[in-house]
């Protein structure tokens, strides 16, 4: 999730920006009066920046980005995934994708502190769903073998991207790099 995905999420949470007064989007509509509003205008855009929260700390939703971060390294990530083994190229391109994410917020958006929020354990309420995401996910690995053994490499590659997963290892191994990179803050 990039900095537009996580402004959408963030979106119930921020307050609009001053420009987004309720006498604009009022005027907006008023010019079409006793006809009902076109579509976009149900629900007023409002923008955000995340310059809003320079300054401040913010919680992200780590396991989403470390999801993301996964398709630019799929083929790589599910095979030692499902090997058993630890793929040190792959360990090292997701965790730049999520020290890229993180320098983003820092650098870029003034940003004071991130606090990576991973997933837990599983919910035993979400067994269900799980069981059938598992399911996807196979029939997704084993399309993507036999279309890498036909040899087309773009189809097998986007059922690899489906087959990723963040798990433990891979938030462990993102949260040692951030703490080298950025330290351990102990508050």
């Amino acid at each position: 999730m990039g900095i537009q995905g996580l402004l959408r999420n963030l979106h119930p949470l921020l307050v609009a920006p001053p420009s987004h007064s309720k006498s604009q989007n009022e005027d907006a509509s008023s010019s079409r009066a006793g006809q009902p509003p076109p579509p976009h205008r149900n629900k007023p855009a409002v923008r955000h920046n995340i310059r809003q929260f320079s300054g401040r700390s913010l919680a992200i939703d780590a396991s989403s980005w470390l999801h993301k971060a996964g398709y630019s390294c799929a083929e790589r990530l599910v095979e030692s995934t499902e090997s058993g083994t630890r793929d040190a190229v792959a360990e090292r391109t997701y965790s730049k994708y999520m020290i890229n994410r993180c320098d983003e917020l820092l650098n870029w958006a003034g940003v004071a502190s991130i606090i990576l929020v991973f997933d837990g354990i599983r919910v035993p309420l979400k067994s269900g769903t799980n069981a059938e995401r598992e399911s996807k996910r196979k029939a997704n690995l084993s399309e993507a073998r036999r279309l890498k053994a036909a040899g087309k490499r773009n189809e097998a590659e986007e059922k690899y991207r489906a087959c990723v997963k963040g798990n433990d290892e891979m938030a462990r191994v993102v949260a040692g790099e951030v703490e080298r990179r950025y330290g351990r803050d102990s508050t």
